[in-house]
C-alpha cells in the first residue's frame, strides 16, 4: 500500500469540479487583464474577514514578506530583539534578519510551541511565536508586540466552548461560533501571518499569503508597504516594496477558502485515529492533545525514543512517506552560528529535533492507510524486530 505524504494531484484533478470552477474563472480574469490587485484579491480578503470575523486582511506575497512587512508596519527595524523558537523554518529568523533586528531564541514545551514560562521573562521589542502542527495559543500580551506566524495553523483557534447541562442547540452553536470565530488565530495580537503554499491545509497555485489585523492603521501601513509605499499610481508615501497577492492566486485562495472546514475536520480525524493507535506503542510520544484548542494539523508529527532514523527507513521500503520536520534547530545551522548559541542552549527542541518523525495526515488519506502506517510502526518496534 501507497502512502504519501503530498496530496495535491488529488486536491487538483483536472477533471474535478473545483480545478473546472478555477479554470474557469482563471480564464474570465484572464480576459479582463487584472492581475495584480484586482477584483479578485479584494474578493478573497473580504471573504476572509466574513469568515474569521476580523476587521482587515491583506493579501501578500510569500510569508517571508508578511513577517517583513509586519515589522516593518509595527516599527520592528534595526537594533531591535525579536525572540522566536529555534524549532522553525528558517524564513522566521530570515525575515527577523531582514529588518535588522536579532533574533532571541527560547525553548520549546512538548506540544513544540514556544515555552510561555521561560518567554514571557524576556525583555525584547516583538516576539513572533509559531504556531507549528496547527496549534494555535494566545500569548495573551506577554510582550509590547507580538505578530503570529499563523502559516500552519489557518483557523486554529486558542479555545473552544464546551456542552455543558442545560445548554440548548441553539445556544451551544452560538457559544461555539463565538469561540471558534473570536478565538481564531486570526484575532490575535498584534497581527497574524497565513502561508497559501501548496503545501498548507489551504493553498493556492504558487507562493502566496494573507495577514490578518483587527488595528486600522497597520491596515493602512501594510497595504502601503506591500505595493511600493504607493497611495496612488504617482504618489510614494513610505518606501515599500512589490509584494503583492496576485489576482490568479486569489481565485484559487477563494475557492479553496470554502473548502477549508472539511479539510479541516478530515485532517483533525485523521490524527485522533493516529493518536489512539500510536500511543499503544512503547517509545512512541504523541504530544499532549488539549480539547480547548482547535488543532487543524498542517503536520502530523510525534516522537519516538529510539531508532527513528531507522524507522524512517522502514517507512519508506513500506511504501509510507514519513519526514522530519525539522531535522536541525536553526541555532545549530552553519549561518547563525554568529547569534552566539550553542547545542545544549535549548534542550528540550533539540531532543525533538533529533527524534520527531511526520507522518501524513492530508485529507486525502483512507482509514486504511492511517491503519497500515500505524501496524508498520508496530511491527518495527516488535520485540523480534530488535
Amino acid at each position: 500500500m501507497k502512502v504519501e505524504y503530498a496530496y495535491l494531484t488529488q486536491q487538483f484533478d483536472t477533471e474535478d469540479a473545483l480545478t473546472k470552477d478555477i479554470l474557469h474563472d482563471i480564464t474570465s480574469e484572464l480576459r479582463r487583464g487584472y492581475f495584480t490587485l484586482g477584483p479578485w484579491t479584494q474578493k478573497f480578503e473580504e471573504a476572509v474577514c466574513v469568515k474569521y470575523r476580523v476587521k482587515h486582511c491583506i493579501g501578500v506575497n510569500s510569508g517571508t514578506d508578511a513577517l517583513i512587512l509586519s515589522m516593518k508596519a509595527l516599527g520592528v527595524g534595526h537594533g531591535d530583539t525579536v525572540l522566536t523558537q529555534p524549532n522553525t523554518f528558517v524564513a522566521t529568523v530570515g525575515a527577523i534578519c531582514a529588518v535588522g533586528a536579532r533574533p532571541m531564541f527560547v525553548d520549546v514545551d512538548e506540544t513544540y510551541q514556544m515555552d510561555l514560562e521561560q518567554a514571557v521573562h524576556r525583555k525584547v521589542k516583538c516576539a513572533i511565536p509559531v504556531h507549528l502542527t496547527g496549534l494555535a495559543r494566545d500569548t495573551n500580551g506577554a510582550w509590547p508586540l507580538v505578530i503570529n506566524d499563523a502559516a500552519q495553523a489557518i483557523v486554529a483557534s486558542a479555545e473552544v466552548v464546551t456542552k455543558t447541562p442545560g445548554n440548548t442547540l441553539p445556544e451551544l452553536t452560538r457559544q461555539l461560533e463565538d469561540a471558534f470565530r473570536g478565538r481564531s488565530v486570526a484575532n490575535f495580537q498584534h497581527v497574524s501571518c497565513f502561508s497559501l503554499h501548496p503545501l498548507k491545509n489551504i493553498h493556492v497555485w504558487g507562493d502566496g499569503v494573507f495577514i490578518t489585523t483587527n488595528d486600522d492603521d497597520l491596515d493602512k501601513d501594510l497595504r502601503l508597504l506591500r505595493n511600493h509605499g504607493l497611495l496612488d499610481r504617482d504618489t510614494v508615501v513610505v518606501p515599500g516594496i512589490n509584494s503583492r497577492l496576485d489576482s490568479l492566486q486569489a481565485i484559487v485562495g477563494w475557492h479553496m477558502l470554502k473548502k477549508v472546514d472539511g479539510i479541516n475536520e478530515k485532517r483533525r480525524a485523521n490524527a485522533a485515529r493516529y493518536d489512539a493507535g500510536l500511543r499503544e506503542i512503547p517509545g512512541m510520544v504523541v504530544p499532549p492533545r488539549n480539547p480547548a484548542y482547535y488543532q487543524v494539523f498542517h503536520t502530523y508529527v510525534v516522537c519516538v525514543q529510539e531508532r527513528r532514523d531507522e524507522l524512517i527507513k522502514h517507512l519508506v521500503s513500506q511504501g509510507i512517506e514519513a519526514k522530519i520536520h525539522y531535522p536541525k534547530c536553526l541555532h545549530e545551522q552553519p549561518g547563525l552560528k554568529f547569534l552566539g548559541y550553542r547545542k545544549g542552549d535549548f534542550p528540550k527542541a533539540e531532543w525533538q529535533a533529533d527524534h520527531q518523525l511526520s507522518l501524513p495526515i492530508h485529507e486525502f488519506l483512507t482509514e486504511q492507510q492511517i491503519d497500515y502506517t500505524i501496524e508498520a510502526i508496530q511491527r518495527f518496534y516488535a520485540p523480534d524486530n530488535r
